[in-house]
């Protein structure tokens, strides 16, 4: 399968295919660029026991790599839902992808989307609806992907405090491609009107809790 690797996302200011990168120049570049890099994956659930479906979850990401760390996990309100919706639990885990999935993203996400059907998610097109779990890929260490179904980093982190804060607790000086900044400079960062979230079950737990 053909895809696209840059070295800064295009939606974020990454340069196009058009544009010179000496990346391009080597013949390593393309699939043997997503070799040697963690992933982190944001996972959020609102439906029934939230925090089981995290842990089958975090479960489940272990079996297509090693789990390194496991965020924190924070209590979000279900924001541009109906009234009433139930808040999310919301981590991000931190994954050495085996070695099938590092030159293959787009068999990778579909692998997340298994996991979400596993566990009880049901999509319906482009509908925000309540899950039992959601399984985003955030970052591919400090690459870019442009693929239809997949593209990293995720377009719409940068206004999402459930997932910057987990991603900071992790790795606070990791550069966010196509944004000069790191995941905690893009925390502090967010605008006073992003609502807040809340430690969850209680504000001491480990910033760098593992499995």
């Amino acid at each position: 399968m053909q895809y696209k690797v840059l070295g800064l996302a295009n939606f974020l200011g990454c340069p196009t295919t058009d544009d010179h990168d000496p990346l391009h120049d080597r013949k390593s570049q393309g699939l043997g660029d997503l070799r040697t890099v963690h992933l982190h994956i944001a996972t959020g659930s609102n439906l029934g026991n939230r925090i089981e479906h995290l842990d089958r979850a975090d479960r489940a990401l272990a079996s297509l790599g090693r789990v390194l760390r496991v965020s924190p996990t924070y209590q979000t309100a279900a924001i541009g839902m109906a009234p009433g919706t139930p808040d999310f639990l919301n981590r991000v885990v931190e994954l050495d992808p085996d070695q099938r999935w590092q030159q293959a993203p787009a068999e990778l996400m579909q692998a997340l989307l298994d996991i979400e059907q596993d566990l009880g998610r049901q999509r319906r097109g482009d509908s925000v609806l309540s899950r039992p779990i959601d399984l985003d890929i955030v970052l591919w260490g400090d690459r870019c992907i442009a693929l239809p179904n997949l593209v990293v980093p995720h377009p719409r982190m940068m206004s999402r405090r459930f997932v910057l804060q987990p991603l900071a607790d992790l790795v606070p000086q990791q550069l966010v491609p196509g944004t000069g900044k790191t995941a905690a400079a893009l925390l502090r960062a967010l605008p006073e009107d992003v609502p807040e979230i809340a430690p969850w079950p209680n504000p001491t737990a480990s910033p760098t809790a593992t499995l």
